[in-house]
């Protein structure tokens, strides 16, 4: 919240934050169970791929969901669509952790992912509309600071429960955490913060828009490079720097880190460069940080600055795209913004299957040169969208 000019009014500043708390929920329901594998799998007596499975259960269901809900229910309240969104994941929580099984598991999953997918894309236009254009970028950044924190947070903290309380126990408190959330959104919220259900003639025009489209396409791009080598990040630590298991979780506490850097720095950037430059300069800075990773020796301090740069530049650019879709069809920012939430878990989802393939058939020292090639693709796609109508 530091990123926001203390010349918004307090409420406008205690609404952002209390909608970046929303947003962190969705990381930490989303990515949380990463923390708890070996105790869910030892505890629902099943693989560890099998509970890894229940990631891209997650992907799946918001990807469909958030597009999908906007045609729905997209005219309603933002407060209401929030705290209901929130309560959902805080209710799913609670089934995942009194579920029998683990199929009552994947079906909390489900709850979880519809929950999410109602929030966040109503965070964000929310936040796009509580303050004046020339502000639009700061309240993203602030806003999906939340994502980004739940990032760097919530595995470690999923882990630390799940060894201390037990897993059941880690996910009840993060659904009593998730319920806190629910009041304050109905407070700093005005009844008259909403947008359009989104109908067919809106999805039609969505599809029509070139550079809209090009834009998300650049978002589930990007986040599929990113992916690619994310993914696998541990294994590339211990693989191709020959590190210690030991020292897995603080490098990527670091590597997290340097993301939330990168958001903080995003609204500061993009007031300098604008959306556009600043989108395509974070891709370039990105692909070259990963393009040097892997043809540099693996020493460790070389190595880890260059992932934080990756890891920097790559969060750098997520609200100028957010910026952009607003920018580009206000009429229509409800359902731009939700078709981008689910091009951030579809690019999730790509990017961690190619990981596998590249790891299987060419090693973990080739991941970050693939994952160049997908930014390329971003890039270009982003490119196409400024000369797009």
């Amino acid at each position: 919240m530091t990123s926001l000019a203390p010349s918004l009014p307090g409420r406008t500043r205690l609404a952002l934050f209390v909608l970046s708390a929303a947003y962190f929920f969705i990381g930490a329901t989303s990515i949380g169970i990463i923390g708890m594998l070996a105790e869910m799998s030892a505890g629902l007596d099943v693989s560890t791929s099998a509970i890894a499975g229940l990631i891209t259960v997650f992907a799946i269901v918001y990807a469909v969901a958030a597009p999908g809900l906007q045609a729905i229910v997209g005219g309603f309240p933002r407060r209401s669509l929030i705290a209901t969104g929130v309560s959902l994941m805080a209710a799913s929580c609670f089934l995942s952790a009194l579920a029998p099984g683990y199929w009552a598991v994947a079906a909390s999953r489900v709850g979880m992912a519809i929950g999410a997918a109602l929030t966040g894309p109503t965070v964000s236009a929310a936040a796009a509309a509580l303050v004046p254009p020339e502000r639009r970028a700061q309240a993203l950044a602030a806003v999906f600071s939340g994502l980004t924190v739940s990032t760097v947070l919530g595995i470690p903290v999923s882990s630390f429960l799940a060894q201390t309380i037990g897993w059941r126990w880690a996910w009840t408190a993060v659904g009593l955490a998730a319920i806190c959330v629910v009041p304050l959104v109905l407070i700093v919220l005005d009844g008259a913060n909403r947008g359009q259900r989104a109908t067919l003639g809106a999805f039609a025009a969505c599809l029509r828009n070139r550079a809209l489209m090009l834009t998300v396409s650049t978002t589930a791009l990007q986040i599929g490079g990113q992916f690619t080598t994310y993914a696998l990040l541990a294994a590339w630590i211990v693989e191709y720097l020959k590190l210690s298991h030991t020292l897995v979780p603080p490098l990527l506490f670091v590597f997290g880190v340097a993301g939330v850097a990168g958001n903080a720095l995003s609204s500061t950037v993009e007031r300098r460069l604008g959306a556009e430059r600043t989108v395509q300069a974070g891709l370039l800075v990105a692909a070259g940080a990963l393009l040097l990773m892997a043809v540099t020796p693996p020493y460790v301090v070389t190595a880890f600055l260059l992932a934080s740069i990756w890891s920097a530049s790559g969060l750098l650019i997520m609200a100028p795209l957010q910026t952009r879709l607003v920018g580009l069809a206000p009429e229509i920012a409800n359902l731009s913004l939700a078709l981008n939430a689910s091009a951030i878990y579809v690019g999730m989802s790509v990017g961690s299957a190619l990981a596998a393939l590249v790891y299987t058939w060419f090693g973990v020292g080739d991941l970050p040169l693939v994952s160049v090639a997908v930014l390329g693709l971003a890039y270009a796609a982003f490119r196409f969208s400024l000369v797009s109508r």
